[in-house]
């Protein structure tokens, strides 16, 4: 038993000093191929690679590659030579059987042949079986690489199998378009929601609104009320729009549900912009058609904003379109006149103007026009407007349906294109004004009044050429 353990030492030893001196042997002849490759990228100028012991780390991970990748081709082609060899003896040993006519020497002969042939390929087989152990080496090495890259990406899908589960429980709870929240999984939204909400966003309007949406659906206004209150006291002070959001939310809800309006206005106007409440609080009065208090309220705001031109306006567009009182319209304007400034007058006469042409007296609308392009003859924008409005008024109806017109507006409209014209503004106002006027009569007139538009425009434009 002693002689055999000793002898398979012994044989081990001999197995592991030939895979040495193979993969020496090995490392001599990639080093002398490097070497060569060394002389002619010097004499050609390019750059040195390093001998296998002078290499890195990555240098010997990328030669072990490349050692991989030439030893399996290497281990094709033998594999193939090894089959043609066994091929060719095969044959050779049917032709021989065949063949009884030779004498027993040449037999003999070819006995010995074989087996020498035989002992090659063991010898052949042995030397593989070195190389083969080598590249298992080399692999081992490789799969215990891709055991910690697997091991890195298994901890990158818990982390995220975590965070959808995180994902999954606010989706709940989501918020969208800064209005509504959302139920993915269709269950009943609770207090505790908007709670949990809250705790994370306390400064987020939205979310309060939601919430106060939320009791007002129940019929619930004093949870509502607490809720609007609470939002008030929790969002930090520095946040004024976000504040300014739950006011207007919280007039809203007491002008349609409560009876506290009054008092929730008058603390709006302590701590935000006091026109914006105004405005925003007629608005609301008048969508719920509220009228004492709107009227009144609309009374008390031209007083405390008399220098205001948007107030003004306001109030007269709610006096033609709510109130229906072209009279009192008539005196709202006149006393806007006396208290605003002069230079705020144009545009204010042309709010008017544009309601009484949709709202009340077209032919009152179209006298404020005239009165302004009399004083105002050179402002382009001004017949623009003027034009517009005229023309709206008269080809679109309320379901905005076009109407034909008949001979008087037609020339009436013309009659306008042409005033406008006779001023000679600049080049680019001109081309304006003709490009506007073939249009309309494109849609309104017929060829011949096209015809004389192209005319007219022609000879504006030789006028331009002939001074040039």
């Amino acid at each position: 038993m002693v002689e055999k353990e000793d002898s398979y030492i012994t044989n081990k030893k001999v197995e592991e000093n030939k895979m040495n001196k193979i993969i020496h042997i090995k490392d001599e002849q990639i080093n002398k191929k490097k070497n060569k490759k060394n002389k002619k990228n010097k004499k050609e100028g390019k750059s040195v690679t390093k001998e296998m012991n002078e290499t890195s780390n990555l240098g010997l991970y990328s030669n072990i590659c490349e050692e991989k990748k030439h030893k399996k081709k290497k281990k094709e082609k033998e594999k193939d030579k090894d089959k043609d060899k066994l091929d060719a003896l095969n044959k050779n040993s049917k032709k021989k059987n065949k063949k009884n006519d030779k004498s027993n020497k040449k037999e003999g002969k070819k006995l010995e042949n074989n087996d020498e042939m035989k002992d090659d390929v063991i010898i052949s087989d042995h030397e593989d079986d070195i190389i083969y152990e080598h590249d298992d080496i080399i692999y081992e090495h490789d799969d215990i690489i891709y055991e910690h890259d697997d091991i890195i990406r298994d901890h990158d899908d818990i982390i995220r199998d975590h965070d959808d589960d995180i994902l999954d429980d606010n989706n709940n709870t989501q918020l969208k378009n800064n209005d509504i929240i959302i139920n993915n999984n269709n269950k009943v939204i609770t207090p505790f929601d908007y709670e949990r909400l809250i705790a994370s966003e306390k400064n987020k309007s939205a979310i309060w609104i939601s919430y106060i949406a939320f009791y007002l659906e129940q019929n619930n206004l004093e949870e509502a009320r607490k809720v609007a209150e609470r939002a008030l006291k929790t969002i930090d002070i520095h946040e004024i729009d976000e504040k300014l959001n739950i006011y207007l939310c919280y007039i809203n809800m007491e002008c349609l549900y409560g009876d506290k309006l009054n008092d929730i206005f008058k603390r709006a106007l302590l701590c935000n912009n006091e026109k914006s409440i105004y405005l925003h609080t007629i608005h609301i009065l008048k969508k719920n058609k509220k009228l004492t208090q709107l009227k009144d309220l609309c009374e008390e705001a031209i007083k405390k904003f008399k220098y205001s031109k948007k107030i003004w306006s306001c109030y007269l567009q709610i006096l033609h379109n709510t109130f229906k009182d072209e009279e009192y319209a008539h005196n709202i304007l006149l006393k806007s006149l006396h208290s605003l400034p002069k230079k705020k007058h144009l545009n204010m006469i042309i709010n008017a103007a544009r309601f009484e042409y949709k709202y009340s007296n077209k032919e009152r609308g179209k006298t404020y026009f005239e009165k302004l392009i009399q004083e105002y003859p050179k402002r382009s924008d001004l017949w623009f407007t003027y034009l517009d409005i005229h023309i709206n008024s008269l080809t679109k109806n309320e379901n905005k349906e076009k109407i034909k017109l008949n001979l008087k507006e037609l020339q009436f409209i013309r009659n306008i294109f042409e005033r406008f014209l006779s001023y000679k503004f600049k080049p680019r106002v001109m081309k304006i004004i003709f490009t506007k006027w073939l249009l309309f009569e494109k849609s309104q007139g017929n060829m011949h009044s096209q015809k004389t538009v192209q005319e007219k425009a022609y000879k504006y434009v030789e006028s331009l050429n002939a001074l040039v």
